[in-house]
């Protein structure tokens, strides 16, 4: 039964790490309306979450063997709660409360993999694989009731309601024995620095340069693709429809991960899958559809695939830990740069085709590190023995 509920509690807090963030990209005019500003302040709605990824994953391991895992989801979810009800009530609370947000989902997002590595010690991959679906049919369903949802009870409402799955994980929290996250001591030999993490395991370096091309391109993709549709001839409303199927199509994706035995024989897939979708994004009509299908599907997958990496890199939760932090930290930080070079890179040739040339690159040189480390896991634990 403890069990149960600590995996229940697993799958509930997943539904925080991503809504609150890629869902308001729809409701950008409506803010940029009321507030009076432009662009470039509604883009840091998505900007500043990924910093504070990096940053907030740093800390999040010594707070883990401090606290231990139930007093920080208590913290964090409270946190969640308080900055999504204040944030839509003007310019500074909108930029507080999303920094506040992007901290506390930063601690989650190395705290998750933790606590399944507690509840657990065989079978990760469906724990995980549930977690990411999870965390995908609540970014993909708050994104396509957003502007709906607005349009009959404003785009502040809407804003607030994001703090439901808080909520929801605060009153599941009640029924959590005391001490079922606990907090977790270094084992003998092992560093519990991230400098020497970073410095010493190669495995985290590896696993750091996965998760944050992986997450480069994701972020990459779902801020220019609909600018990339309309500059190849799609409306407003065809690009934010084919945006819809990106993610919508990552909901099943991540269900794939718990049918796959040859880890390497799917990110020969995810190649092929990448680079068809980037190639039919040239081809209107059916291609549009295709390319947003694949390219979601694709990108879904291997963020499942990078949490299941991490997850399973080490017998030792704390060690699992400190790579998830240094994987998170430096690789959001990564990713939170893709989307503005990419950008400039657009407006210095006024073209997409070097972007799409330049994220075909990014592809394979992640499918490569992956294929690396795929290879590398199974003796990379003893490395840290």
């Amino acid at each position: 039964m403890q069990k149960n509920t600590k995996i229940t509690i697993i799958l509930i807090t997943a539904m925080n790490l991503r809504l609150a963030i890629t869902a308001v990209t729809p409701l950008f005019s409506a803010i940029q309306r009321t507030f009076h500003v432009d662009s470039g302040l509604t883009a840091l709605l998505v900007t500043l979450p990924l910093l504070c990824f990096s940053v907030g994953a740093i800390v999040t391991p010594r707070l883990i063997r401090t606290l231990g895992g139930t007093p920080l989801l208590w913290g964090t979810n409270g946190l969640l709660l308080v900055a999504n009800l204040v944030r839509p009530i003007n310019t500074a609370t909108l930029l507080g409360g999303t920094i506040f947000i992007g901290l506390a989902v930063a601690v989650l997002n190395v705290l998750v993999p933790t606590m399944i590595a507690q509840t657990t010690t065989t079978g990760v991959t469906k724990p995980t694989s549930a977690y990411a679906v999870t965390m995908n049919v609540l970014a993909a369903l708050g994104t396509a009731v957003a502007i709906p949802l607005a349009n009959f009870w404003g785009w502040q409402l809407v804003f607030r309601l994001f703090s439901l799955p808080a909520v929801l994980t605060l009153l599941a929290l009640f029924r959590l024995p005391r001490g079922s996250f606990p907090q977790q001591a270094a084992a003998t030999g092992q560093s519990t620095s991230l400098w020497a993490t970073l410095r010493h395991d190669t495995t985290a370096r590896w696993l750091t340069l996965f998760m944050g091309l992986q997450s480069l391109i994701f972020y990459s993709l779902t801020t220019w693709l609909p600018t990339i549709f309309q500059a190849r001839g799609a409306s407003t409303t065809l690009a934010g429809n084919l945006l819809a199927v990106f993610q919508l199509v990552g909901i099943p994706a991540a269900l794939v991960l718990t049918r796959v035995t040859n880890q390497r024989r799917l990110l020969w897939g995810l190649l092929g899958a990448y680079l068809l979708g980037g190639s039919a994004l040239l081809w209107s009509g059916l291609g549009w559809w295709l390319a947003a299908g694949l390219l979601g599907f694709t990108s879904s997958l291997i963020f499942t695939l990078a949490l299941n990496l991490i997850a399973t890199s080490s017998h030792h939760v704390t060690v699992i830990a400190n790579r998830s932090a240094v994987a998170q930290s430096l690789g959001y930080l990564l990713a939170a740069v893709g989307p503005v070079v990419l950008g400039r890179l657009h407006d210095h040739f006024t073209s997409w085709l070097p972007v799409l040339a330049v994220l075909a690159g990014l592809v394979l040189l992640t499918i490569a590190t992956g294929l690396r480390l795929s290879g590398a896991l199974p003796a990379a634990d003893k490395r840290m023995d």
